[in-house]
């Protein structure tokens, strides 16, 4: 194909993902707001925008009100048109989860990961999944240190980190957008969106938070601030677990060593006092399989007794942390929907 053939299809299609971009941003559009954060005519959406309600993508959800001329009619996505397909992994268990482009979930199920071979078990599904729905987005949360399109797990046997580009395999495969992210930031993340749904006075966007996560001899941390995840220079903010006490132990090994409540609590507050004392969050999220939830009243009593006011986090408590984490996946997949927008370049004179 010649380029004068090839170009105007690449700049129809560049159009089309800049007006995909505005309505999945926005929620809904008219042909103006189209036009004005885009700059592509007027006379050009509408053309595309018909295409898009032919082909079932968009549909019309009525006029605005008139302010006195013409009526502008507002489009948003067919919510069951397009889908993004997430998988929550963590503890050698992966959830499935059926993303449409809103980011609400349609379906979630479990996979089975042979010998640990996450890479298997999501291909096995993704292969079906394809056949049957037009998946624009794949998102994966992982239980390690994500970098760029892959993640660092650890060997059981002798606990050397090794490197797994799960995220560049993936998208080779499929050819569409790949987002990967660390388990427990997709859990901060997600709380921070059931919150607001249930106090809308909460923004997500704003949200200064940390999320500490106990399992057995494991301690480790999600952060956000200003609504943004923090991520460290190595991509190692939140592991907790491997600082260094002060006998040599690091935190993980003194999680696993056997204490009572007592010993729980001061545990607890010291690490709370540091992240207070780091990154003065708003809230800070106790979740996890082995919090002693009957001690976060405690906790959270010691805190208010030993730091100052503008030092002091509200302690949270996550009941559900699959939830929390599924929607953090949901979000984040359905937000990496029509990211492969194309510039045309004009030639050099």
């Amino acid at each position: 194909m010649d380029t004068l053939t090839a170009r105007p299809r690449l700049l129809k299609q560049a159009n089309l993902s800049l007006i995909r971009r505005v309505i999945k941003t926005q929620g809904t559009a008219t042909r103006a707001e189209i036009a004005s954060e885009t700059g592509i005519s007027v006379t050009t959406i509408r053309s595309l925008l018909a295409e898009m309600m032919e082909n079932g993508e968009i549909e019309s959800i009525g006029h605005d009100a008139s302010s006195g001329g013409r009526k502008a009619e507002r489009y948003r996505f067919n919510p069951d048109r397009y889908y993004g397909a997430a998988f929550c992994i963590t503890n050698g268990q992966i959830h499935s989860l059926l993303v449409n482009v809103c980011g609400e979930i349609v379906e979630v199920s479990s996979l089975e990961a042979p010998d640990g071979n996450y890479e298997l078990a999501i291909t096995a599904y993704l292969d079906d999944l394809v056949q049957h729905k037009e998946i624009k987005s794949i998102g994966v949360g992982v239980p390690g240190v994500v970098e760029g399109s892959s993640f660092w797990s650890q060997n059981k046997q002798n606990y050397e980190l090794f490197k797994i580009p799960l995220g560049d395999s993936l998208a080779r495969r499929y050819d569409i957008p790949v987002i990967l992210e660390n388990d427990l930031n997709a859990t901060a993340i997600g709380f921070c969106r059931c919150y607001a749904k249930e106090f809308p006075g909460e923004n997500p966007e704003d949200s200064n938070m940390a999320y500490l996560h106990f399992e057995e001899g494991c301690i480790s941390a999600g952060f956000i601030a200003g609504g943004r995840v923090i991520r460290g220079c190595s991509n190692f903010a939140g592991e907790i677990g491997l600082i260094p006490t002060a006998d040599g132990r690091t935190l993980a090994e003194c999680m696993a060593e056997p204490m009572d409540d007592k010993q729980y609590i001061s545990f607890a507050v010291q690490i709370i006092s540091w992240i207070c004392g780091i990154l003065n969050p708003q809230y800070v999220l106790l979740g996890g399989p082995s919090l002693r939830k009957d001690c976060i009243g405690p906790i959270s009593d010691t805190l208010t007794a030993i730091l100052p006011k503008h030092m002091f986090a509200t302690v949270l408590y996550s009941p559900d942390v699959w939830n929390d984490y599924h929607d953090g996946m949901a979000y984040l997949t359905a937000g990496k929907m029509f990211d492969d927008i194309q510039f045309i370049k004009e030639p050099p004179c």
